[in-house]
């Protein structure tokens, strides 16, 4: 799709969905906006709600379930997994692992999640407690061990496991570290996530990599992806790039945030039902009540998808003059 006058009305229903399982957390990462502000009431999206949004769909390629919560936190999220996967192919969620007990580990293999996203941060004891909150990095090696070693004994390939790190100055060393210890857990993929920097915790724009890399670091990154390979071990960055392409790049530009497609193939929908135009939303934006476009739960999803608040949303995308969270994102986490 060309990033020139796109339309305002977009004739199909996007074919990726974010649905927010919870928007509960038992982490206090010390770079989430969850950690400091209280956008929406605590909530889980039920199995009946998810149905009741999921059908309303044609066709869907990819369900992502989570957001600005801890989605084993959800009662339901295995039956939610399971109901999804005769309908989507592709269903995945991003967790903190802290409460994949074994039972859970089980469940989760069996539920035919495909993806599971492990977000640690940290290699060590004292900078996973300083990123993430909680005094649970030991908890959460064990508990990604069992749950590489059940997959093993059951002969199952999914869901595909991966351990993530946010990068900053904080944590950067360590990523060496890191990929060691994937290769130690029986891990093959390692991801580097840039930082979303809102000014709250350790979130800022001085604990920010990318477009800012010092010399030391660009050989961290080199020194992790020498490493990896000969532990088997892919090492990527969110956006299918490599973590050094990642953070060196910068937002420049009169309209930086214009390569996005968001607004026009996906959707993001919280655990109270409210719309929103993308999942880093909520993290930029300075005013969260204009962020929302529509209620689920109220609404038939086509309704949203062409009405009023979506249409002008995606005219001001293609303005000189972004949205709110879009001229966040495009400066405090680029594209």
């Amino acid at each position: 799709m060309s990033t020139a006058t796109r339309p305002a009305f977009v004739p199909t229903l996007p074919r990726s969905l974010y649905l927010e399982t919870t928007n509960r957390c038992d982490s206090e990462c010390q770079t989430c906006i969850r950690t400091f502000l209280t956008l929406e009431p605590p909530a889980d999206l039920t199995l009946e709600k998810v149905k009741a949004i999921v059908e309303q769909f044609p066709a869907l390629d990819r369900v992502v379930l989570h957001g600005i919560g801890e989605p084993l936190l959800n009662r339901e999220i295995f039956d939610i997994v399971a109901y999804l996967k005769t309908r989507v192919p592709v269903v995945l969620f991003n967790s903190d692992a802290v409460s994949l007990t074994p039972k859970r580990a089980r469940r989760l293999i069996e539920s035919g999640l495909d993806e599971y996203r492990v977000s640690m941060d940290a290699a060590t004891p004292d900078t996973y407690m300083k990123l993430r909150g909680v005094d649970q990095f030991d908890r959460v090696v064990a508990n990604v061990r069992c749950l590489i070693a059940l997959q093993r004994e059951m002969a199952r390939p999914t869901p595909r496991v991966s351990l993530w790190l946010t990068a900053s100055r904080v944590n950067l060393d360590e990523l060496p570290a890191f990929v060691r210890l994937a290769g130690d857990l029986g891990v093959g993929e390692v991801y580097v996530q840039r930082l979303v920097f809102n000014g709250f915790g350790l979130a800022t724009e001085e604990n920010a990599l990318h477009g800012r890399l010092r010399e030391r670091e660009e050989r961290v990154l080199d020194e992790a992806a020498r490493l990896a390979p000969s532990l088997d071990i892919a090492l990527r960055a969110s956006g299918l790039t490599t973590p050094l392409e990642s953070l060196k790049g910068e937002a420049t530009g009169a309209r930086y945030w214009a390569g996005c497609q968001r607004p026009w193939t996906l959707s993001y929908v919280t655990a109270n039902g409210n719309v929103l135009p993308c999942c880093i939303s909520p993290w930029v934006a300075r005013d969260y009540g204009r962020l929302i476009l529509g209620n689920a739960f109220a609404q038939p999803f086509a309704e949203i998808w062409n009405g009023e608040r979506y249409r002008q949303f995606r005219t001001d995308f293609e303005s000189a003059a972004p949205p709110d969270p879009c001229r966040g994102c495009g400066l405090r986490w680029s594209l």
